[in-house]
This record gives C-alpha cells, sequence and structure tokens, in this order.
C-alpha cells in the first residue's frame, strides 16, 4: 500500500506541475528565511559558551549606591582579583583583563629596521593564565607557559601574517611603543584567529605583570584605587553564587571604603555569567566591542515565526485548490470500494512529500544564502544550525505539525463526499473552503501587516536619529589619531609637536580649524563622576561627563554659545571648562551669564572656573539620555579633529598625512571621517532594519502567491459569472473592481487586528532609545496601503486574464 500511495502521489504532482513547483519552492523559501534567521539567533545564544567551564565562569561587577540613582559598572581594582582568590575559596580560577583604551592606542613594529608599523588598540593586558581559563586555541607555543615571561607577547594568526607575512612568527621580537609601557617583546604563541561568537576580540596579549610593574600609577598604588580592570572568575560546581557575592562586598568595602567615601558611594558586587554578557551588557565602559541585543532576537524568532506560518498558510491554499481539482477522482476511486481512511491517508503521504521537498530546498537555499546574510550583518556565520540535536528535533516538530495540518482539511473534507453527490456543481460543494481560504489570506494579511509596519518603524527610527540636530556640525570633520611614540618625551616637547602639527596643517586653503580632544563623538568621554558648583553641599552632586580639548575646539566643532567665550592659548591646563545647558540646571548654576565665573568641582579633587556655556551637544548616540558635560582645557590630547571643505579631498589627505609624518616621524598615519564614525553606532540598527526589510519583502511575496492561489481559484468557480457580467455590458475594470472588494475589506481587517500587537512590538522596541520617533498614524496607513496596491496588482492580473477570455466560450462549458 505505501506504494500504491506513493505512486499516486507522485502521479498527482506530475500532472500539476505548475502548482506543484510553485507550493514546493513557496515552501522551500519560506523554510530557507526562517532556517537563516534561526541560525542567526542560535549565533548570538552561543556567545562565550565554548570557554572551559562556561557555565561557572562569571565577571565582576559593581552596582555603585549613592546620591544618583543605581548605576552598575563591570570595571574593577585590580587587587579585588587578586586578594579574593586568596580569601575565597569558592574560586577555583581567576583573570583579570586590561584592554588598551581607544586613546591610548599604541604604535607596534615589526623587528627589524625594515619592520611593519601600525597604530594598534586590540592590545589586552592579562593574568598569565588567560589562555588556560578561556580556552583560545595556540597555533603555535604552549599556553601554560606562554605569558609568564614579563617580555612575552601572543598574538593572532592574523597579526603574525600582517607583520612577519607568515603564520610561524614564534621568537620574532614586536617593539612596542606608547609612553610608560614601551619595550621589546619576543612572541611565545601564536593563536589561530578568534572565533566570531565572543566578546573577547583581541589581537594581542601582554602580561598584565608588566603592566603594574612599569605604569606609575599602578606601581605606586595598593591597588584600591583605579578602577579600569576587567575581573573574571571560575567558581566551583559547588559554589553558591549568592554567598560569594557576600564576600566580595565584604572585601570592596574593606579596602576600597576611603575612596568610595570621597564619592559619597556604597558599592554591592554581583555576578554575570560570561554566557550572558554579550546579549545583556549596557555598561557604559563594557569590554564588548558589538554587543548584542537580547529583545531584538525576541523579534528576529517572530519574523522567523511569521515567515513559516505564511508559508504553510500558502501551502495549506494552493493544497486545498488543487484537492478540490480533484473531486472526480475522489468520487470514483469512492464507487470503486476505497474507504475513507485510505483516501486521508493518500493526502497525508502527498503533503509529506511534498514537506520532504520542501525542507530539502529549504536547507538548499538556507546554505547558499549564508554568504548573503554574512554580507547583511557584517559578521562571518556558519551553517551550524543542524548540528544541534535540540533545533532538528524541534524544527522536525515543527514540519510534522505542518505536513499534517495542510493535508487534514483537504483530506476529511474530500473524503466525506458521498460519491453519489460529488459530481454536482464544484461551486455549491466547496463554498465553504474558499471561506477557509479567505481567513487564512486574511491572518496572512495581519502577519504581513505587523513585519510591513516594524521595517517602516526601524528604518524611521534610524533616520530620526541620523537627521537630529546634534548641536555640532560633523559632516566635515576629519579625524586623525594623534601621535603615541612621542609620548615618552618631555611634556614640553609634547606640546611643541602638537602645536607643530596644527600651525602646518592649516596652512592648506582647504583646511579651516584644527583642534585636539581626548575623545571623538560617538567613542566615549575621557572621564564620568560626580560634579557639583563650589560652594554646594556634597551630597548635592550629580553624575557628569568630562572630555578634554584645546583652544581651536569651538572653532573645529562650531559650538553655538549661550554665554562666555572659547579657550585660549594661554591658559593653563585643567584650569577651566567649557558646560553644555543641561550642566547649568543640573548643578544649578543659574542664567548662562551667571553661570560664567563661577566654578566645578570634579569629585571633591579638582576645581575648575567655568569660561562658557554652549548649547546641548550629543557627544554620545542618541540611543542614550544627554548628559551634563564638561570640556576641559589641555595642551596636548588623543585625537586631532581637522574641520575642512572637503573640495579637493584628496589632496587635501595628503597634506595631513606629509605634515603628520614631518611632525611625528615614528607614528603611523590614519585618518577618519567623524560623521561615518558616529553613525557606526546605529550599526546594530541599520543591521536590524535591514534584515526586517528583507524578510518583509519575502512575506509580502509569499502572501502574494497565496492570494493568488485564492483568487484563481475563485476566478475559476465563477468563469460563467464572469462571462454573463461581460454580455451584460460590464468592463474589465468593473470586474476587477468587484473582485477586489472583499479583499480590500479582507486587508482593512487584517490591519485593525494588527494594530494593537503594533502599538505593543513597537512601544517595546522604542523604549530602548532615549531620544525616539512618536507612533503616528503612517505606522499603520503605509502598511495598509501597500498591502492594498500588491493585492489590487495580483488580483487584476488573475482576473484580468479571465475577463478577457471570450464569454460565448466560457458559458459553452
Amino acid at each position: 500500500m505505501v506504494r500504491h500511495y506513493l505512486k499516486i502521489a507522485f502521479r498527482s504532482l506530475l500532472n500539476s506541475r505548475s502548482y506543484s513547483v510553485i507550493n514546493i519552492l513557496c515552501l522551500g523559501v519560506g523554510i530557507a528565511a526562517s532556517l537563516l534567521i534561526l541560525q542567526y539567533i542560535h549565533f548570538e545564544l552561543s556567545f562565550d559558551g565554548f570557554h572551559p567551564n562556561s557555565e561557572n565562569t562569571y565577571r565582576i561587577r559593581l552596582d555603585y549606591q549613592g546620591s544618583q540613582p543605581t548605576r552598575s559598572e563591570v570595571l574593577t581594582p585590580h587587587a579585588l582579583g587578586s586578594q579574593a582568590e586568596q580569601i575565597i575559596p569558592e574560586i577555583s580560577n581567576m583573570v583579570r583583563v586590561r584592554p588598551m583604551r581607544r586613546d591610548e592606542g599604541v604604535v607596534v613594529k615589526g623587528g627589524d629596521d625594515n619592520g611593519r608599523k601600525f597604530l594598534e588598540y586590540g592590545l589586552y593586558y592579562v593574568d598569565k593564565n588567560f589562555l588556560e581559563m578561556f580556552g583560545y586555541s595556540l597555533k603555535s607555543g604552549d599556553a601554560r607557559v606562554a605569558l609568564n615571561d614579563l617580555n612575552s607577547i601572543v598574538i593572532t594568526e592574523e597579526v603574525a601574517k600582517k607583520y612577519f607575512g607568515v603564520v610561524d612568527a614564534m621568537g620574532k621580537v614586536l617593539h612596542v611603543k606608547g609612553g610608560s609601557l614601551s619595550g621589546e617583546f619576543v612572541v611565545s604563541g601564536v593563536l589561530n584567529d578568534l572565533p566570531a561568537n565572543t566578546h573577547l576580540q583581541f589581537d594581542f596579549l601582554l602580561p598584565l605583570q608588566f603592566m603594574l610593574s612599569h605604569y606609575g600609577i599602578y606601581a605606586r598604588s595598593d591597588g584600591w584605587r583605579w578602577f579600569n580592570f576587567y575581573t573574571y572568575l571560575t567558581l566551583d560546581n559547588n559554589a553558591d553564587v549568592h554567598v560569594v557575592q557576600s564576600k566580595f562586598d565584604k572585601l570592596v568595602q574593606s579596602n576600597a571604603i576611603s575612596q568610595l567615601e570621597e564619592e559619597h558611594l556604597h558599592v554591592k558586587t554581583g555576578l554575570q555569567k560570561i554566557t550572558d554578557i554579550h546579549l545583556k551588557s549596557n555598561f557604559a565602559s563594557d569590554l564588548a566591542e558589538r554587543p548584542g541585543n537580547e529583545q531584538n532576537l525576541w523579534f528576529y524568532a517572530l519574523i522567523a515565526a511569521i515567515i513559516l506560518l505564511i508559508a504553510y498558510m500558502n501551502f495549506i491554499n494552493l493544497s486545498t485548490v488543487q484537492a478540490f481539482r480533484r473531486e472526480k477522482e475522489v468520487g470514483i476511486r469512492k464507487s470503486i470500494g476505497v474507504n475513507r481512511n485510505q483516501i486521508v491517508t493518500q493526502f497525508f503521504a502527498e503533503a509529506a512529500i511534498i514537506n520532504s521537498l520542501a525542507v530539502f530546498i529549504g536547507v538548499v537555499i538556507a546554505y547558499l544564502l549564508v554568504p548573503f546574510l554574512n554580507q547583511l550583518i557584517g559578521t562571518e556565520l556558519e551553517f551550524t544550525i543542524l548540528r544541534s540535536y535540540e533545533f532538528i528535533l524541534l524544527f522536525a516538530c515543527f514540519v510534522s505539525a505542518g505536513t499534517i495540518l495542510s493535508g487534514l482539511y483537504p483530506a476529511l473534507v474530500l473524503s466525506s463526499f458521498n460519491p453519489v453527490n460529488i459530481f454536482h456543481s464544484v461551486s455549491q460543494k466547496f463554498g465553504g473552503g474558499i471561506g477557509l481560504r479567505k481567513v487564512l489570506i486574511g491572518v496572512q494579511f495581519s502577519l504581513s501587516v505587523l513585519l510591513i509596519a516594524g521595517s517602516y518603524l526601524v528604518y524611521k527610527q534610524i533616520n530620526y536619529m541620523k537627521s537630529q540636530d546634534l548641536g555640532v556640525d560633523m559632516d566635515k570633520i576629519i579625524v586623525v589619531p594623534g601621535p603615541r611614540v612621542i609620548l615618552e618625551e618631555e611634556n614640553d616637547q609634547i606640546v611643541s609637536g602638537y602645536q607643530t602639527f596644527k600651525a602646518r596643517v592649516k596652512d592648506h586653503h582647504a583646511i579651516k580649524a584644527v583642534t585636539g580632544t581626548s575623545n571623538i563623538p560617538g567613542k566615549g568621554v575621557m572621564w564620568y563622576g560626580d560634579m557639583r558648583k563650589l560652594g554646594a553641599p556634597a551630597e548635592f552632586a550629580k553624575e557628569g561627563k568630562a572630555v578634554l580639548v584645546d583652544a581651536g575646539f569651538t572653532d573645529t566643532y562650531d559650538f553655538d554659545f549661550l554665554a562666555g567665550s572659547g579657550f585660549t592659548q594661554e591658559m593653563d591646563e585643567y584650569s577651566a571648562v567649557i558646560i553644555n545647558e543641561l550642566a547649568l540646571s543640573t548643578f544649578q548654576l543659574g542664567s548662562p551669564q551667571e553661570a560664567i565665573g563661577q566654578s566645578i568641582i570634579l569629585s571633591d579633587i579638582d576645581t575648575l572656573k567655568i569660561q562658557g556655556v554652549v548649547k546641548d551637544v550629543h557627544w554620545s548616540s542618541l540611543k542614550d539620555p544627554l548628559s551634563p558635560t564638561i570640556f576641559g582645557v589641555a595642551q596636548h590630547n588623543a585625537y586631532f579633529s581637522i574641520r575642512s571643505s572637503l573640495t579637493n579631498i584628496p589632496q587635501t589627505l595628503d597634506h595631513i598625512e606629509t605634515t603628520f609624518y614631518e611632525s611625528f616621524p615614528n607614528d603611523p598615519f590614519d585618518y577618519f571621517f567623524l560623521d561615518e564614525s558616529f553613525n557606526q553606532q546605529y550599526q546594530s540598527e541599520i543591521q536590524f532594519g535591514k534584515l526586517f526589510g528583507a524578510f518583509t519583502l519575502l512575506a509580502i511575496f509569499l502572501a502574494s502567491i497565496g492570494l493568488f492561489a485564492l483568487v484563481s481559484f475563485t476566478a475559476s468557480l465563477r468563469t460563467k459569472e464572469i462571462s454573463l457580467r461581460k454580455l451584460f455590458g460590464a468592463s474589465v475594470n468593473d470586474i476587477i473592481l468587484l473582485f477586489s472588494k472583499e479583499y480590500l475589506l479582507l486587508i482593512l481587517i487584517a490591519t485593525i487586528m494588527a494594530t494593537p500587537v503594533v502599538i505593543f512590538g513597537a512601544t517595546t522596541w522604542l523604549e530602548g532609545f532615549a531620544y525616539r520617533i512618536n507612533l503616528g498614524m503612517d505606522a499603520f496607513l503605509i502598511p495598509f496601503s501597500l498591502l492594498v496596491v500588491v493585492s489590487f496588482l495580483t488580483i487584476g492580473h488573475r482576473i484580468y486574464l479571465s475577463a478577457i477570455n471570450n464569454p460565448v466560450e466560457s458559458l459553452r462549458r
């Protein structure tokens, strides 16, 4: 019997080749799209799960409680980890990481005189057991001893090729230059290229003890003063996390109490699982360069489910349309003794074959489209989801459910007909079937409205953030990282080099102004902490942010002054500040004019006089709320910002590069455009929008196929009605409009049904942005209008083909 069922099934598919191909391909494409989305979700959920004992590995978090609302950070003093390892027995392993900050980049040069030289930022200072704890694989070297020597360095395979042209770089020398951390380091290990699914992304590993012994602020302190290390630890299997946290609380309070009292803070510690870092980190100074978004994963999962639902609804629609064309076959088979169970089994066999073919095609398409997905999201994914037994089981259950549902309705309805009555009018027999298919189309419309509205709102929010007035003109600013090697020299030489470069760069006719800043918009701030106006009680302190700049700052960034003026060359470093409008109100400084001459106290240490007040400037992403910000004067900084007319960019860049090498011959030259750098903050939202848009178009296409199938079946049932209407004078446009009305009503109902879900989803997503769009009627009118246009074109095309037939020929049938 099985052979018989398969033979009949394949014969049926071949007899209706066009419907079979459309059915299988549409379902296959839907499955492929869902697999791609689920592969991305699987990748995001897999971050840092490959480390040994990842389930027991944590990062220390500090929750600050004081005059401000609770603020959480993951930066700790370096003594916290070392002392905790000695006195907390539940800790089986501990590693501290001190990354090179963006404003601390170092120059790395190959061993010989002609060695290649680059400005590098991906450098970590780590404890010597780092490689053992995190399990990164070495291509060359021994993980147990690779970082034992203070002058050893571990590099990635990519870096080995970059500096030496070969992978085997063991024993070769790299010169690292950047202030007091300069030295010669021998390559003691070459790592295989790091996996993409880890938040620890680096190019170089240096011994942490080298920094602690050579960097003055650490060498002279007790290890509790400077909070700029990340501390990771692995606990024993039977350790109680809450007990360990309480021990950390006591350790912090007993050792950092003096500093905490200075800043009027109380600290509670927390332990964050390493596997949660990628998706659940929103700390101001997080180590992750490309943090994920757990909320977005839920939206991706919803998109995958919607696409798969639409694909299966199409499959059911097309299957029922095709099945009802076989009513005579069913009648004849029943009249010769075939029972109902055999007919039901036959239809399920056909559904199983189509589903199996669609799954195979879907897997192949998904595999072939992985490079396209990588290009879309900027990540190197591999198609590994089918290696997960849990996923295969879940996916098999879903496909099995789809097979049952798609075969259930035609099997039960057709098998229930009396063979005597089955040759009656088709339109009478299957009117109820059309009703079911309209319900399915209506659901597809609702799901399409959700995707279209979501895609539109993401696009609108991204454009909103890009188009907002940031209080600073970034369009014509070229940023050049400042020198690093020269930091070894005396302060007067540093200042001289900076001033020489700035003066010579401005000699070019296309360059309008030049300034140096500690940080640039979108790349964080130099410092943040408690601030208050001079004379205010300590409990009135509020958190603010600080950026260091020089005398040409306000000319380059074109700030809008409310009172006062910019800095002058004669001002001493750390003597004066420019504040933004929010700082004016936050620190109760009165009017802009009244604020001039008053002073701001930073963490009860520095007192700076207010030189000017400017309108609010968005130095960070519009995802974050505006902060009270001060700009302090300093004579040399980490970045040069150069305002240019951009009339002849190649010539201008050549001039800047030549001048840079004349002023700083030992440093490599690099540059980027500020507006492009600033908008990189929205990369995750842009990526989210691209995926949302691409899969929304796919969903609309699939929904159109389902609509086309239903209209085709309806038109075939009403062929004589169409012919009669034409004979009585109805035009083709009149007939198209008549058929379209009922589907336009379906779209309206679908839009109304989807509206509450759109409102909830959009409100939830937009809560992650401090500056966001308003949810207006356009979020619903645009999906409705787009579906109306797509539906009208789909319906119009199919009805037009039926309406242009000769009515006399149609009535003869």
